[in-house]
């Protein structure tokens, strides 16, 4: 499992929160904020899961996006 991956949390992030997901792109949509980016392989999304997790957050969703499996992090 790599690729590209979008979770959607509940409510928006502060900037401190937001800082925790480096080299994620992290967007506020209605009532939801949406943290993407892509992952090596399933510890990378599993990790990220736990990061979340750990900070209090509530998951709404987590999809595979398509168009670019398998190339590895997101760079800045």
């Amino acid at each position: 499992m790599s690729g590209r991956f979008e979770i959607r949390v509940s409510g928006r992030l502060s900037e401190r929160v937001r800082a925790a997901f480096p080299g994620m792109d992290v967007e506020d949509v209605p009532a939801e904020t949406v943290i993407s980016g892509r992952a090596r392989d399933e510890d990378e999304v599993h990790g990220l899961l736990s990061r979340i997790q750990s900070l209090g957050l509530q998951v709404v969703s987590l999809r595979q996006t398509p168009g670019d499996a398998g190339e590895g992090p997101h760079q800045p």
